[in-house]
Parts: structure tokens; sequence; C-alpha cells
């Protein structure tokens, strides 16, 4: 019975030493300079390409989000002509800049960046206004065109 334990265990051990040696060899060789793990032609030919396309169609993606509020921004930094019919009351957005270029209106509260005043009453044609506060008016009270930047509400 020793006899059995003692060359069961030899068996084992040398099954043993002989999985750990080749475990050892087969990783010694990966990867050397003849034989690379990833090879640069597999680089350049499918992983390059494509993450140049997702890079591309990321660009793209922002490019046109970009356009986007790049044309909002200049639809808000242009003055617009307004013209408003007599009797007729503009609400301006605090913040919004408006010129009276034709026609009488009375304002309350804007501030006149022209003599550095807030003014209320009839807006002085070619003053530069700018609403301050939340629901101050602008009441044409003859046929009007107003330069308005900003938003507004007729």
């Amino acid at each position: 019975m020793k006899r059995n334990r003692w060359s069961t265990r030899l068996a084992c051990g040398l099954l043993v030493a002989a999985t750990t040696l080749g475990v050892a060899l087969a990783a010694g060789t990966q990867g050397s300079r003849s034989d690379p793990l990833v090879t640069l032609s597999y680089l350049n030919e499918k992983v390059i390409p494509d993450v140049m396309k997702q890079v591309d169609e990321h660009i793209k993606g922002k490019t046109v989000e970009l356009e986007t509020k790049v044309q909002t921004w200049q639809n808000q930094v242009a003055f617009s002509t307004v013209e408003i019919e007599g009797g007729k009351t503009m609400t301006p957005a605090v913040g919004t800049q408006l010129v009276l270029r034709s026609g009488t209106a009375t304002g309350d509260g804007l501030l006149d960046v022209t003599t550095g005043e807030v003014y209320t009453g009839t807006l002085i044609p070619n003053h530069l206004y700018i609403a301050i506060g939340e629901g101050q008016k602008v009441t044409v009270t003859e046929r009007g065109a107003l330069l308005i930047l900003g938003e507004y509400a007729v």
C-alpha cells in the first residue's frame, strides 16, 4: 500500500510540474518581436479606422449642435425692426434693448443709456433704452417702428 501512495504522489507531482512548465513556456513565447500579441497591421487596418470613425461621428454631432447655437445667438445679436400699430403695448423682457425710430411711444422705468438715467414718459427717438425690470411696458401712441434686441411680447 505504501508503494501505491508513493507512486501516486510522484505521478501527481510530475503532472503539476509538467503543467507549470508548459504554461510558463507558452506564456514566455507570447508577445515577442517576431510574434506580437497585436500586430501593427491589425492596428492600422482595424483599430485606428474604427476609432477615427467614432471621432468623426462625435465631431459631426457636436458641429451640428454648435451651428444651431450660433444661429440662435446670431438672431439675438442683431437689432430687428418691429413696426407696432398705435394703441398697442409691447412688454420687453429684462435686458431687452430698444430704440424708437419713428412714431411716438411712452415707457415706464426704462434705462435711457444715451443719458444714463432711468426714464419714464414719452420716449425720445434714437435713444437706446434697456428694460431693467419685470413687467415694464412700452405703449405706442402713434404707429411707430422700433429697433429691438432681445425678447418681447406685443
